[in-house]
């Protein structure tokens, strides 16, 4: 090769090099790669995942570039709480231009959180990542030695060594992240800062050093606006490394999806966003419990840019709860199941008859009906016969309320209140009644935990009561913790159903 061209392919690849190490690369759907956005997002919430994202981007010339992501994390949760206190997370990542340049690097991540309250977390996170880059210049030479009068022979070596260039380097990148978070742990503030490239390490393929430039990354979002099951997020994710910035911003409007009443909805997100000189993006995203699948599209807008003429991304999570102990089952197999509840729940709330039957009084509910849209709400009837109980209490309604509840919360919310006055009126009128109140819990946090959480549980609905003038002698309570589930503790469903208080009345035959 004559000195004249290698030494344009030199300064070629030194402009090159240097553009690309000044610009950290970002995905369009940065939340299924959140490793490049900031090591302090691992563990903040109990699901462990497994996610993938393919991009293919369309360029000025005859290749397009492909990249492929691909990231675990676990957290990892504190049996007492049943909370995430740390997670760790590794990603693989490739990137490919035409066979000509490659880059592959290997991320390890760890994350400690720190709980400011019960909705809001700060977690500070660190990664190490190994990257190798590669450029295959096979394509623009020959290789082989050139004869005058004979041209280039195969068969001759021409002694240069440049075909391919190599480089490798170890990096080090810490952030910082807070999230709020709404009763269902789904983000709804949220803020972050990071610096990777901390260390500096040496970037070049020559043996000239070229020191690797930090770059700053922040993510951020706020719920601005929401009217029934529609939200509304403006977010931004900012990148600036050397004297070069890049800028995603835009909305993230959130559609919950309730297929049964009081069921954990699964989520619908639809992305508009603009990167000023590079492109619009345009997504959708689904999210369920265990699923999230998205697909987006950059296309040109309002300037042309040759590196980028539309990048389709197709992105890929799987979730899993992670538990800080083995499932508890229902200790009593042969326990039947309460049935639930189809449609629109309701408590029938008022008492307004006396049934006598041998001389044993028997309340029976009239029609009233009282929806509560917090929680599913079950009545059972209970039938006894004359002689088979004497002198104990006699159950005449047992009523299922499932709050709501928030993690480690006891605070009932507006028309529980309403319905809980409703009964107060009824044992005001019924002296003669008594109530037992029995706490249950979800399997999140250590058996002590549940236990001395369901028993405030149950407290709180006697406190409730025995402030609307009801006897506290009339009133018994008792927590039973994570021991008696009433549905999979596998899901956000079922640990919502589990989170519950049940309402015996009970009529005593002295």
């Amino acid at each position: 090769m004559n000195y004249w061209l290698r030494t344009s392919i030199t300064i070629l690849i030194t402009l090159y090099t240097s553009k690309s190490t000044a610009q950290y690369f970002q995905y369009s759907q940065y939340n299924f790669t959140k490793l490049r956005v900031n090591p302090a997002m691992m563990g903040l919430n109990n699901y462990g995942t497994a996610s993938i994202n393919y991009r293919n981007q369309k360029t000025g010339s005859d290749f397009a570039i492909s990249s492929n992501f691909l990231a675990l994390s676990m957290p990892l949760v504190n049996q007492s709480t049943g909370r995430a206190w740390s997670g760790v997370g590794i990603s693989l990542m490739s990137d490919r231009t035409a066979g000509v340049f490659s880059t592959q690097e290997a991320t390890l991540s760890y994350a400690a959180n720190i709980q400011i309250s019960r909705r809001q977390l700060l977690s500070i996170g660190f990664k190490g990542l190994y990257q190798s880059r590669r450029i295959n210049l096979n394509g623009f030479y020959t290789g082989s030695q050139y004869i005058p009068d004979r041209g280039f022979d195969q068969g001759v070596f021409n002694g240069e060594g440049f075909s391919q260039l190599t480089n490798s380097f170890f990096t080090v990148s810490s952030g910082i992240y807070w999230q709020e978070t709404d009763r269902y742990n789904r983000p709804v503030n949220y803020l972050g800062f990071s610096f990777f490239d901390i260390n500096k390490p040496n970037d070049s393929f020559l043996d000239f050093p070229n020191k690797l430039s930090t770059t700053l990354v922040l993510n951020g979002g706020f719920k601005i606006y929401q009217e029934g099951d529609i939200s509304v997020f403006p977010e931004i994710l900012y990148t600036l490394s050397s004297a070069n910035n890049l800028v995603n911003a835009g909305f993230r409007f959130q559609y919950d999806i309730r297929s049964v009443p009081n069921q954990i909805a699964a989520q619908l997100d639809v992305l508009a966003k603009y990167v000023p000189g590079r492109s619009g993006i345009l997504g959708f995203q689904f999210h369920t419990d265990k699923v999230s699948i998205g697909a987006s599209y950059d296309f040109p807008i309002f300037k042309k840019n040759v590196g980028n003429l539309g990048a389709l991304e197709i992105a890929l999570e799987l979730r899993k709860l992670v538990d800080p102990k083995k499932r508890i089952k229902n200790r009593n197999s042969n326990q039947q199941k309460q049935p639930t509840a189809k449609g629109k729940p309701t408590i029938k709330s008022k008492t307004k008859a006396l049934i006598k039957a041998d001389s044993m009084s028997v309340i029976k509910n009239d029609s009233t009906d009282h929806a509560l849209s917090s929680g599913l709400i079950e009545s059972v009837e209970t039938q006894a016969s004359s002689g088979l109980i004497k002198h104990e209490p006699l159950l005449i309604e047992k009523i299922v309320l499932n709050f709501h509840f928030e993690y480690n919360s006891v605070d009932l919310d507006d028309e529980t209140k309403t319905f809980l006055s409703d009964l107060a009126t009824t044992l005001e009128a019924n002296e003669n009644l008594n109530l037992s109140i029995i706490g249950h819990t979800d399997n999140l946090g250590s058996s002590k935990f549940n236990q001395h959480l369901s028993l405030r549980r149950a407290n709180a609905i006697k406190h409730f009561l025995v402030k609307r003038n009801i006897n506290p002698a009339r009133l018994t309570t008792d927590g039973k913790g994570l021991e008696e589930p009433i549905a999979d503790n596998e899901t956000d469903e079922g640990r919502a159903k589990n989170r519950r208080v049940e309402l015996k009345i009970y009529q005593r035959n002295d």
